[in-house]
């Protein structure tokens, strides 16, 4: 009641008092500092160096011994069984040979809502640990192809190696699963989704205990890698525990196979500070992108649903391999197979990481889950960028408070003391002529927003066939019924106040990205700066002409879900429609951008040209 009679002259703290005088020249400032904050991250300051919290891994601290003529053989054997029996029973034979405890799981899934079942085929084998009841297990994981649809029958083959070399140790605390899938991400999901007993119709019955970690593999055509690429982030922000990247991308570079975070290699010591500056920009920015709306490389994602740490190691070919420069498919004849020795490097990098992983004690518990990593070997703490939601929160606050103390018509806000209950009254009488039309305008754009997002689901599957072109037309009709309606409401009953609804609208947006960030760091920061920073400053200055207003809804218009998806396809090279690719994640995956996007993002861009529109 302070907070809403201290506008009419109302005593109030000393705290309100300040809030009132300055909120109108604060809120912009804080919205320019809170990006400033970001662009700041990259900055060698705001970082510091990588260091292991769980002291019990002891990486680097065995001798590897993955290469002999042995595990070569098993690979070889790969080959030999693809030439007479199909992926499935090929890989089941490799293990079986080895004396794994193998299994076939045959299931079938949805893309997309009411688009057709697809069928896949996941193989795993089991290696039983010889000091342990197996109660906890790790887990190796690949599929058929690679993120660009490369085979991947390389990573399959190290697989089959790395069986073989542990089939003849005796120190494995923790049982060892291997796991093939045809289906990518998909077919990890089933087979987690099984093994967990969370399904019925594909069951498990070869299972092991509680998967402490979980590495994925991507090993492109080529004859030779410089490095491997390391991805950690999951579809719904969630990332592997920092300890892990730290002592993969340790061990890494003892067996001269180093892993850089998303592929991007050092940047020399002695180098200009700009030159690191754009290097560890360029990082965060794919980082941010990958948290926020999924990561594309590798089958790890789907692990960390389940509160298991993984990661995915994909090779880096060389710039000038004759086998990577033409883009191999299918299966691969012995001159497209990796040098041995570079066959030697990689498995003994994922040898020496799970002889670290098999000491650990406990979960993954004591370093972060919540970080970002500028450069490699160096991370910023969630302590130091979180306080850029922070500014962003409090930019939308800030305005909301100092908008809905100037709603109404000056005589409101006299600071006469004989005036002071009628001004309450005629306040009063201002919210209750007002409030219900602006709480209606929000119910209806949100009403809206809940019709995108169920209708793939309720539609017949013909319609969403084009994955081009329906997703945006039905966005655009939604924005033209929309608009429609409420334009209607705006010039018809002239009984709504714009500053009052766009205060509402700043609250329930930073409430809304105050929760996010919490979760999901780099999209609450997405969903500010493509919904929060044009509310904040719509209508900053008088809309007073026609030309203006339609200026304010074009620039509206420019930062839409459909124009920003576009964008997303074309400049950032996307190979489908972000609109189909949020949907599938949501429906299978859980992830949170598609009801972002359709009860979020997509009303309040509704709500900022309503506010434009309003006299």
């Amino acid at each position: 009641m302070s907070l809403v009679l201290s506008g009419q002259g109302e005593k109030t703290s000393p705290l309100l008092r300040v809030a009132r005088k300055y909120s109108a020249y604060l809120s912009y400032p804080l919205a320019i500092c809170g990006l400033l904050w970001l662009l700041a991250l990259p900055l060698s300051s705001f970082s510091r160096r990588a260091y292991f919290s769980e002291n019990a891994m002891m990486p680097g601290q065995v001798y590897t011994t993955f290469g002999t003529q042995s595990h070569m053989d098993a690979m070889d054997r790969v080959d030999a069984e693809l030439k007479t029996k199909d992926r499935a029973q090929a890989v089941e034979a490799v293990f079986a040979s080895i004396g794994l405890d193998t299994e076939t799981q045959e299931f079938t899934y949805t893309k997309v809502p009411r688009i057709g079942k697809h069928a896949g085929t996941n193989v795993h084998g089991i290696l039983r640990a010889p000091r342990s009841d197996s109660v906890e297990a790790l887990v190796i994981a690949a599929s058929w192809t690679t993120a660009n649809n490369a085979s991947n029958v390389n990573a399959v083959r190290l697989m089959a190696g790395l069986a073989q070399y542990a089939s003849e140790q005796v120190y494995w605390a923790r049982d060892i699963v291997f796991v093939v899938t045809d289906s990518g991400e998909q077919g990890i999901e089933e087979w987690l989704r099984a093994y967990q007993g969370l399904t019925t119709t594909s069951p498990l019955f070869v299972r092991s205990g509680i998967i402490q970690a979980a590495l994925s593999l991507e090993l492109p055509p080529a004859k030779r890698y410089t490095g491997l690429g390391l991805y950690f982030e999951g579809k719904g922000g969630q990332l592997a525990n920092l300890d892990y990247v730290n002592m993969v991308q340790y061990v890494s570079r003892l067996e001269r196979m180093p892993a850089y975070l998303h592929g991007l290699k050092d940047v020399p010591r002695r180098a200009h500070w700009w030159t690191k500056y754009t290097s560890a920009t360029q990082l965060l920015l794919r980082q941010v992108r990958a948290q926020a709306f999924g990561s594309s490389t590798g089958i790890h994602a789907p692990f960390l649903r389940y509160r298991i740490d993984a990661i995915t190691l994909a090779g880096l070919p060389q710039p000038d391999d004759p086998v990577s420069a033409v883009f191999a498919h299918g299966l691969f004849t012995d001159a497209d197979v990796p040098a041995a020795p570079m066959q030697r490097q990689i498995g003994r990098t994922i040898e020496a990481s799970f002889r670290s992983l098999n000491n650990l004690l406990e979960h993954f518990h004591q370093s972060f889950f919540f970080y970002m990593l500028p450069a490699n070997q160096r991370y910023v703490s969630i302590g130091d960028y979180i306080p850029a939601a922070g500014l962003m929160i409090a930019s939308l606050l800030l305005q909301a408070m100092h908008l809905w103390w100037m709603q109404g018509p000056d005589e409101l806000r006299s600071d006469s003391p004989h005036t002071r209950i009628t001004r309450i009254n005629a306040y009063y009488a201002l919210l209750r002529a007002t409030l219900p039309s602006s709480v209606g305008i929000i119910l209806r754009v949100h009403a809206l927003g809940l019709v995108l997002l169920l209708i793939p689901q309720l539609i017949a599957s013909s319609v969403l066939t084009d994955a081009t072109t329906t997703a945006y037309l039905f966005t655009m009709a939604l924005a033209s019924i929309s608009m429609v309606l409420h334009t209607s409401d705006i010039y018809w009953t002239r009984r709504i106040e714009w500053r009052q609804l766009k205060s509402i609208v700043s609250v329930y947006l930073a409430v809304v990205v105050a929760c996010l960030s919490v979760m999901n760091f780099s999209l609450a920061v997405a969903l500010f700066v493509v919904a929060g920073l044009p509310l904040v400053f719509t209508r900053v200055c008088r809309v007073d002409t026609r030309i203006r207003r339609a200026l304010g809804v074009l620039m509206l218009v420019a930062v839409s879900p459909v124009c920003m998806m576009t964008l997303g396809m074309h400049v950032l090279g996307c190979s489908s429609n972000p609109f189909r690719v949020f949907l599938a994640d949501f429906y299978r995956f859980g992830s949170l951008v598609y009801p972002l996007v359709c009860l979020v993002y997509w009303p309040v861009n509704l709500l900022c040209m309503i506010i434009v529109l309003i006299q």
